[in-house]
């Protein structure tokens, strides 16, 4: 048993591995999306008519990447979580799950197109997550799932003592 209460996967639980840190990604970025809504509706601008149909006109473009919700948080709330090494550590667990939902476990055509990440991309997925990179195909160790909910339950940590620091009162429903 791990810190995380969850087993390293045999390196032949390949989908289990997968599924994984899929659930570790879709956790953490529901946790930051009820976040940004209920910094949004606590707001005092959004009690004006004006800035209700602007928010309306942009919420779904805040949801729609990482790059966005971070550029929001700032740009709106002054909410810094990009860079450090908590952020960086998850940017190797999103784009984990991107070559697993987008490239069925593989780099995507995206990740390869970009070759000046491409070396960084694949010294993350090992160094952070245990994960191989051989040309485009991804080998997922058995450690993967694990350091995946570690690297996911630290960002989440840090990102919660970033947002109380400037919203100590700050109230997240549950659901």
């Amino acid at each position: 048993m791990s810190i995380l209460g969850t087993r390293p996967y045999a390196d032949t639980d390949q989908e289990g591995i997968r599924a994984a840190v899929v659930s570790c990604a879709t956790l953490v970025e529901a946790h930051v999306d009820k976040v940004i809504k209920s910094l949004f509706s606590s707001d005092a601008a959004m009690s004006f008519p004006l800035a209700r149909a602007l928010h309306r006109e942009v919420e779904d473009s805040i949801f729609r990447t990482w790059d966005a919700r971070r550029k929001w948080l700032n740009a709106a709330f002054d909410i810094n979580v990009s860079g450090d090494k908590a952020a960086q550590d998850f940017d190797a667990v999103i784009d984990l799950r991107n070559s697993i939902v987008h490239g069925d476990g593989q780099l995507t055509d995206l990740q390869v197109s970009k070759f000046k990440d491409l070396f960084r991309l694949k010294e993350q997925y090992a160094r952070v997550l245990s994960a191989q990179v051989n040309g485009r195909i991804i080998t997922f160790s058995s450690e993967v799932a694990v350091r995946s909910a570690i690297v996911s339950r630290d960002f989440v940590l840090h990102f919660d003592k970033v947002l109380l620091v400037k919203f100590p009162t700050i109230v997240v429903p549950v659901s």
